[in-house]
């Protein structure tokens, strides 16, 4: 079953806009938050620790993937949005601080409903990208 998904899962990412794969990883970032909510509360600490760590990787990916040149005020914005959910992944994940996990989870899910909204109104523009040869997000979700 698990190796099924997989491969469903690589052929959605494989096959995505640039615009949908940001979803993806927001939807991804969300969903490994509420499992290492759960794992904490049942006193899983190992497991809570590799889904803290896949959000941390999705966050690093995020922010590597944002245009410093030409993304203006909003790049710079979501920079410091990305580095500060870092920072409090990495305590929630010292601490297993689920009160921390759960702030993380609101503001992915709030910037995942800014970005689907953004995509409506830009319509099949989302789905340009200026570098055809640019490779796609390097994280597994």
């Amino acid at each position: 079953m698990q190796k099924g998904y997989a491969v469903y899962t690589e052929n959605q990412i494989m096959t995505a806009s640039p615009a949908r794969l940001v979803s993806m990883l927001y939807e991804g970032g969300i969903r490994f938050l509420d499992e290492a909510v759960e794992a904490v509360e049942a006193g899983d600490f190992i497991k809570a620790n590799e889904k803290i760590k896949r959000v941390q990787d999705i966050v690093m990916e995020l922010n590597l993937s944002l245009d410093m040149e030409n993304g203006g005020s909003l790049a710079q914005n979501l920079r410091a949005l990305y580095n500060y959910i870092f920072q409090q992944l990495i305590q929630a994940n010292v601490k297993k601080d689920t009160e921390t996990l759960k702030e993380v989870r609101s503001i992915l899910s709030d910037l995942n409903g800014a970005w689907k909204e953004a995509m409506k109104s830009l319509g099949n523009t989302a789905n340009l990208t200026s570098d055809p040869n640019k490779p796609r997000f390097n994280i597994s979700i």
